[in-house]
């Protein structure tokens, strides 16, 4: 856990990741170019929390797409990735 004090406060940091999943829509509705939970599981076992999904759907139809957020504590040494 990489902790640090300013003022006698104690403040961890954090790092986040996105991962973006295309939006098609069609008759039936919304359509995504792969399932989310996957992601997030693969994502769960690297040491990743999952924070939110922002739906991004109402884009231009180029840039329709989920953003899945993430974030994990960053950790000292040679092993952050």
């Amino acid at each position: 856990m990489s902790i640090f004090h300013i003022g006698g406060e104690i403040h961890i940091m954090h790092e986040y990741k996105i991962e973006k999943i295309d939006v098609h829509h069609g008759r039936d509705g919304i359509l995504l170019a792969e399932e989310y939970a996957p992601v997030i599981a693969k994502n769960a076992s690297e040491g990743w929390r999952f924070v939110q999904l922002v739906n991004l759907s109402g884009l231009s139809q180029i840039q329709r797409r989920i953003d899945l957020i993430f974030e994990r504590e960053i950790r000292g040494g040679s092993d952050k990735k």
